[in-house]
């Protein structure tokens, strides 16, 4: 499995290709449109594991960077996909790849499931939301 970044070039290229797998992650207050906005203006980055032989998108991801007063952090903002196990372990040239961008933090919100699967990371917060 091949995990790359999408350039933003790019992006409406394989908007097709990713689509079906970013709206799996809508909610209220942020869906695939807002994405695929946010990732056209260069505010997020694209990330797709592709399976090497059919050369199929399996998995998407996107990222953003926060920044706060002595940190800078990559934020996952959507993760979704098929396959898990055959990708789920090359997340370390996201790491990497946000220690180059100077990066101290990786955070994702998301739900206590992502625990188990990811181990080496730590529950920090729990996000409540309320409708107004």
């Amino acid at each position: 499995m091949i995990i790359e970044i999408v350039p933003t070039l790019a992006v409406e290229s394989v908007w097709g290709s990713v689509k079906n797998l970013i709206t799996k992650t809508n909610d209220d207050v942020l869906n695939d449109n807002d994405i695929k906005g946010y990732l056209l203006n260069g505010d997020y980055t694209l990330w797709v594991a592709i399976d090497e032989e059919s050369k199929d998108v399996v998995a998407a991801m996107t990222t953003e960077f926060a920044y706060y007063p002595r940190d800078k952090v990559c934020r996952v903002v959507t993760l979704a996909g098929e396959r898990m196990k055959e990708w789920i372990g090359n997340l370390d040239m996201v790491e990497d790849w946000a220690k180059e961008q100077g990066c101290n933090y990786l955070d994702m919100y998301g739900r206590r499931g992502w625990i188990k699967v990811l181990p080496d990371w730590k529950e920090d917060s729990v996000l409540l939301r309320k409708k107004l």
